[in-house]
């Protein structure tokens, strides 16, 4: 796949929380941004493995949380 280069602006604050979104998870700025737009754009088929793979692992947890819940009431 080619992959083509761009440039954008952003604003400050919505930098900061991409910094501190890729030093949390170890992802890059373009896995991010390339996964944040295939998502807007509805084109599932480019978002980044990585990215894939962490949002399975997030719908898992929620789920695994949803059982427990169900199985041991309080």
């Amino acid at each position: 796949m080619t992959k083509s280069q761009i440039s954008v602006r952003i604003p400050s604050s919505l930098l900061e929380k991409l910094n501190g979104y890729v030093d949390n998870t170890g992802a890059t700025k373009t896995e991010v941004i390339v996964g944040a737009l295939a998502q807007y754009l509805g084109s599932a088929k480019d978002i980044p493995v990585m990215q894939r793979i962490a949002q399975l692992e997030e719908r898992i947890a929620t789920l695994e949380g949803e059982i427990k819940r169900i199985a041991y009431p309080q």
